[in-house]
């Protein structure tokens, strides 16, 4: 069963809002932060993504945006802002908000790149991270 994110008491999410990260199989996690891209929109995982970056080691942080300007490098309609928001970012300096930044504009521009370098790309401690955080964000809200 998928997660529902956008019901708080979903059975999935309620689990995973419990969980540790070393408590979720790769394949839930994936499955998770799947879903969560799906049912929300880049304003809603807005807060989840700050969070998410900040509590990443400096080498997770340069590692994921690694990834996702490659992702994003890759794509067939890349649109200027995405250009200029790719080249503005240098993996080594950025910040955490940068990297939710440039998660958020993937997410609404380029879901492929996110599916790419987050999904199928990224740590499994991180995917599985990122799921935790966002099942105890969306379980909590009204």
């Amino acid at each position: 069963m998928a997660a529902n994110f956008n019901d708080p008491a979903h059975p999935v999410v309620q689990q995973l809002a419990q969980s540790t990260p070393d408590q979720v199989s790769p394949e839930a996690a994936q499955a998770a932060v799947q879903a969560l891209h799906d049912q929300v929109s880049p304003d809603q995982l807005r807060p989840v993504l700050d969070q998410h970056y900040a509590n990443m080691t400096p080498e997770q942080l340069q590692a994921s945006i690694a990834q996702m300007q490659q992702a994003l490098a890759q794509q067939q309609n890349q649109s200027p802002q995405t250009q200029q928001m790719v080249a503005q970012i240098d993996p080594q300096t950025a910040t955490p908000q940068q990297a939710a930044e440039l998660h958020a504009h993937a997410h609404e521009f380029h879901p492929d790149a996110v599916q790419k370098a987050l999904i199928a790309g990224a740590g499994t401690a991180a995917v599985a991270g990122l799921a935790v955080l966002a099942a105890r964000h969306f379980s909590n809200k009204p």
